[in-house]
């Protein structure tokens, strides 16, 4: 039997990269949330015993007056798939499963707010995020951040949900190349 040893950062990786590829393949949204949830709270809790915060981190991108949409419902949803204690035949609806995009960004952000860089995979859900959502992005946001925007925009713009997912995928076989140089 294999075993398997790994840290919690490269355990929140490989969930967030994982994510991030099901999102872009257009699967399960339950199981994409789940999976971006234990990343990001690894993640989460890593940055605040170092003091660091996602408010400072996602206030470099998001326009003021946004936050709360942005930040939305994603501790609902989270819970609702955690915990069966309270409500084992519990029923949650109207949930948009674009909540999940915004987990994922904010995950990739706490990622290298931690000093790592940005893997393939979060490279490109953060172009292809900006693309979708540029009401969000602020001015002045960091370069990468208006340089991936102005990449992907174009091609993002007024197409379904399905049609956005699949040029996701594109934009990710774009960052692989461009990561490996």
């Amino acid at each position: 039997m294999a075993t398997i040893k790994v840290n919690k950062i490269e355990a929140a990786r490989r969930q967030i990269d994982a994510a991030i590829r099901l999102l872009f393949d257009n699967e399960d949204p339950i199981s994409i949330h789940t999976l971006t949830m234990a990343g990001f709270r690894i993640l989460r809790d890593i940055a605040e015993k170092q003091n660091s915060n996602i408010s400072k981190v996602a206030q470099t991108f998001i326009r003021p007056g946004m936050e709360g949409k942005f930040w939305g419902s994603m501790q609902t949803f989270a819970n609702f798939l955690k915990h069966a204690n309270k409500d084992p035949d519990g029923i949650i609806d109207n949930i948009q499963e674009e909540v999940n995009d915004s987990i994922l960004l904010l995950a990739s952000l706490y990622y290298q707010d931690l000093g790592y860089q940005f893997t393939p995979e979060m490279l490109a859900l953060t172009g292809w995020y900006s693309a979708i959502h540029p009401d969000f992005i602020r001015d002045d946001a960091p370069k990468n951040i208006q340089t991936q925007l102005e990449a992907v925009q174009g091609t993002l713009t007024g197409k379904s949900r399905q049609e956005q997912l699949v040029e996701g995928k594109e934009v990710l076989k774009i960052a692989r190349a461009f990561l490996r140089g």
